[in-house]
C-alpha cells in the first residue's frame, strides 16, 4: 500500500512537471539566431568558428533562466524575431539595427567600415554587434534582452566564458583583451566620460529636490549608485523638460532622466536603462471595464491635465473633455463626479489622490491605453558608444547589488506606507500598477 502511495505520488510530481514546463514553453518567447560575421577578409576560419561559438554561449547563458527561448533560424520557426549577431556596426546601417551589446573590436581600414564614435583611442575601430532588424521588432523584446546580455556581462560566468577565447586568440592577436564586455582585437579601448553632464527631470517621489540641496528619490539614487561604480563625481543637476531637450539635441555626454521613450525620441537618446513603467488609461469610479480603448462610449466625461497630450488624445477620440491643473484636482473632480473617468497614469492617479480624503481604492482601471516606460539616457550626438557601454553595464551591476536593492526597498516601503501608490518591482525597474 505505501509502495503504491509512493508511486502514485511521483507519478503525480512527474505530472505537474511536465505540465509546468509545458506552460512555460507556451508562455516563452521565441527568439531565432543567425550569424552575419561582418570579420576582416584574414579571419581565418578556425577563428571565426571560435567567434560563433563565443557569441552563441554569450546569449545563450545570458537567456537561461530567463522568458526567452532560443532557436536556430535554420529551423524556420514563423514569426520568430530574429538575433543577428557579429554585425558590424557603420554609418550606412546605423538606423536599420537595434544595436543591443557589442561583441568585438577590430582595427578598421578600407574594406572594415569603422563604428561612429567608437571610442576615445588613437585608431578608430570597428565593432560587432547582437543585433535586431528594426523592422516589426518590438522595443521592449529588445530592450529586455539587452538587459539579460548585461546582467550576464557583469556576472563571474562572463569572465570564465572569455578566459579560454583570450587565451586562443593571443597567438595572432597578442594585444587581445577584454573590456566593457567586448573583445578586443584592437587593443585598447577608451571610454572617456570624464565630461559627462548628469541632469535630471524633477518628477516626484523618483527625483525631488532635497531640503539640504542635491536630489533624492529613487532615480537619483540607482544614477548616484551607476556614477560611483565608474568613480565619476559629477553633480546631477535639475531642469525643465524643455531644457533638458534642449541641452541634449545639442550636446554630446548628457546624462538625463527620467526621461518616457517614445519613437520620435529614439534619434536623440541612447537608452542605458529602464527606471520605471506607468500604465496609461481611462481611470474611475464603478464603470464597466472595456478591452479596447475604442470600445470605451465617448458620452462619458473625461477629465485630463492641461496641455498633457491626453487631452489631444481625448478630444480626437470625440470624447467630452474637460482640462485641470493638477492630478489632486483631477481626482477630486472624479470623486464629485464632475467627470466620469480620468486619463492618465496609474501612477499619477494614485499620486492625485489623497488617502486622508478619499478612499483611493475605488478608482480602478475602465480601460487601457499604453504603458510608458521612463529610461536612463545618453544622448547620441558625437557621444562614445563605448561610454554608453561603460554606463549600460554599470547600470546591470548597480542593479544587481545588494546596495541598491535595500535602497528600492527602503523606497517601495515608504512609498507604501506614507503615499499608499499601488506599485510592484521587476528586475530594479519600478512598476506604478499592483501586479495582479
Amino acid at each position: 500500500m505505501e509502495i503504491r502511495k509512493s508511486i502514485s505520488s511521483v507519478a503525480i510530481c512527474i505530472s505537474l512537471f511536465l505540465c509546468a514546463l509545458l506552460s512555460f514553453s507556451l508562455r516563452a518567447q521565441t527568439l531565432s539566431y543567425t550569424y552575419l560575421n561582418d570579420f576582416p577578409s584574414d579571419f581565418s576560419p578556425l577563428r571565426t568558428q571560435e567567434a560563433e561559438v563565443y557569441s552563441f554561449s554569450l546569449l545563450d547563458q545570458a537567456l537561461s533562466n530567463s522568458d526567452f527561448k532560443l532557436i536556430s533560424a535554420s529551423n524556420k520557426e514563423k514569426e520568430a524575431p530574429l538575433v543577428l549577431l557579429n554585425v558590424l556596426r557603420t554609418a550606412k546601417n546605423e538606423q536599420d539595427y537595434y544595436w543591443v551589446s557589442p561583441l568585438f573590436a577590430f582595427d578598421c581600414n578600407d574594406e572594415l567600415s569603422c563604428t561612429p564614435n567608437a571610442g576615445s583611442q588613437p585608431s578608430p575601430v570597428a565593432l560587432t554587434y547582437i543585433a535586431m532588424k528594426k523592422n516589426g521588432v518590438a522595443p521592449k523584446i529588445v530592450d529586455r534582452l539587452g538587459e539579460l546580455v548585461g546582467r550576464y556581462k557583469v556576472s563571474e560566468a562572463f569572465k570564465l566564458l572569455v578566459k579560454p577565447l583570450k587565451m586562443s586568440f593571443e597567438d595572432e592577436y597578442p594585444s587581445v583583451l577584454e573590456r566593457y564586455g567586448i573583445i578586443s582585437l584592437a587593443g585598447g579601448l577608451i571610454a572617456d566620460a570624464s565630461d559627462l553632464w548628469v541632469i535630471a527631470d524633477v518628477v516626484p517621489l523618483f527625483v525631488e529636490r532635497a531640503e539640504r540641496g542635491g536630489l533624492k528619490g529613487i532615480a537619483a539614487d540607482l544614477v548616484k549608485d551607476i556614477l560611483e561604480d565608474i568613480a565619476l563625481s559629477q553633480p546631477i543637476l535639475s531642469a525643465p523638460w524643455e531644457r533638458i531637450a534642449k541641452e541634449s539635441m545639442a550636446k554630446s555626454n548628457v546624462l538625463v532622466f527620467s526621461i518616457i521613450r517614445t519613437d520620435e525620441r529614439d534619434n536623440v537618446f541612447h537608452w542605458i536603462t529602464p527606471i520605471s513603467k506607468n500604465l496609461h488609461g481611462l481611470y474611475g469610479i464603478d464603470k464597466p471595464y472595456f478591452d479596447s480603448f475604442d470600445d470605451v462610449p465617448v458620452t462619458y466625461r473625461v477629465g485630463a491635465l492641461l496641455e498633457d497630450y491626453r487631452y489631444e488624445v481625448a478630444l480626437d477620440k470625440g470624447f467630452k473633455v474637460k482640462a485641470y491643473g493638477s492630478w489632486g484636482e483631477l481626482v477630486d473632480a472624479l470623486m464629485r463626479n464632475d467627470v466620469d473617468l480620468v486619463f492618465g497614469s496609474r501612477g499619477a492617479v494614485n499620486f492625485g489622490c489623497n488617502p486622508k480624503r478619499h478612499k483611493c481604492e475605488i478608482i480602478t482601471l475602465t480601460s487601457k491605453y499604453n504603458i510608458s516606460t521612463a529610461y536612463l539616457a545618453l544622448s547620441k550626438k558625437d557621444t562614445c558608444v563605448l561610454v554608453l557601454e561603460k554606463l549600460k553595464l554599470a547600470a546591470a551591476g548597480v542593479k544587481m547589488s545588494n546596495k541598491f536593492n535595500e535602497q528600492l526597498s527602503s523606497w517601495s516601503d515608504m512609498v507604501s506606507q506614507e503615499y499608499g501608490i499601488a506599485h510592484h518591482t521587476e528586475h530594479g525597474v519600478v512598476h506604478l500598477w499592483n501586479p495582479n
